[in-house]
């Protein structure tokens, strides 16, 4: 995660990490996350 972290910080928009028991969905702009992994969520 400390190399996400510093992945994250160089973006100028929101991001997420995640693992592969991961799923996003966005539907009309709200973002879900489906997940029974590991995952993160970096603000901008």
């Amino acid at each position: 995660m400390a190399e996400a972290e510093k992945w994250a910080a160089r973006l100028p928009n929101p991001a997420y990490a995640i693992d592969d028991d991961t799923a996003i969905t966005v539907v009309d702009g709200a973002v879900e996350v489906i997940s029974e992994g590991k995952w993160r969520h970096f603000p901008a």
